[in-house]
């Protein structure tokens, strides 16, 4: 059976192109950024520039989550 690892995942309001975002990092590893525009969130993967939309920033957080859990 596998063993559970617990992982701690920070988010931070940082300033970027004059925008606020929400970073999203393990450690020092940043797994993504979560921008508001017009009451909609997207959320960008790290070293990814396609958006993935969403209506509320807890499912662009599932979102990032997911992916980094997908792939690490």
């Amino acid at each position: 059976m596998a063993k559970d690892q617990k992982i701690t995942v920070n988010q931070n309001d940082v300033t970027r192109n004059g925008h606020t975002v929400s970073v999203l990092t393990v450690g020092k590893y940043e797994i993504g950024y979560i921008e508001e525009v017009d009451a909609k969130f997207i959320a960008y993967l790290n070293g990814s520039s396609q958006p993935n939309h969403f209506k509320t920033m807890d499912d662009a957080v599932d979102f990032l989550i997911s992916d980094y859990h997908l792939h690490h």
